[in-house]
């Protein structure tokens, strides 16, 4: 078992190491705790997928901002764990944001379209107007789909889109428009509205 003052040192040396930008120095400090940082991700979003992109992104910053971690704040490892929990936890409330935008799409969709079928069937016609939106958001281009999906389901601005994608705005505002314009195109092709 390492005293303090050892894993200090270990520390210190990393962190010369990647503000330097020294590879050796991240592969190492992935291998002392890239385990920690995974298992805390894992915890916090219930899925493998989603913890290995938070350990990644973890490490990613980590590599990138080196030089701003202050060493007399706590031990590498603390930051490299208060990183993952701070991630995992934004991407859980991303996800719950984007399951209501999406539940949110349905229940407008449903609403344009006042409903003849008994309330029991309410959640399947609702549901399949869901299918139909995520369809018809499956046949745009990615880079108009992606630009929709930041700005609906993750509720970011024009500019927080852009910033997301580095795009210039006015390009991502045009793509979300055509976006939106071939969305409304494949609801319609799929349930026209003079019916």
């Amino acid at each position: 078992m390492s005293t303090p003052q050892a894993t200090a040192n270990v520390d210190a040396r990393l962190l010369a190491g990647m503000r330097t930008r020294d590879p050796r120095a991240l592969e190492d400090a992935y291998r002392a705790y890239g385990g920690l940082v995974y298992g805390l991700a894992l915890r916090v979003a219930r899925d493998t997928h989603t913890a290995e992109e938070i350990t990644q992104d973890v490490f990613v910053y980590a590599w990138q901002n080196a030089e701003r971690y202050d060493t007399a704040r706590g031990t590498l490892a603390a930051w490299l764990l208060t990183l993952a929990r701070s991630r995992g936890i934004d991407r859980l409330r991303s996800r719950q944001s984007q399951d209501r935008r999406a539940s949110g799409l349905a229940q407008e969709v449903a609403a344009a379209e006042p409903l003849r079928q008994p309330d029991a069937l309410a959640g399947l016609v609702a549901e399949e107007r869901a299918q139909r939106v995520r369809a018809a958001l499956a046949t745009l281009p990615p880079e108009q789909r992606e630009a929709l999906e930041i700005a609906y389901f993750q509720g970011a601005s024009h500019s927080e889109v852009a910033a997301h994608l580095g795009a210039p705005l006015g390009t991502v505002k045009t793509r979300i428009r055509q976006g939106m314009l071939r969305l409304r195109g494949a609801l319609d092709d799929v349930h026209p509205t003079g019916r």
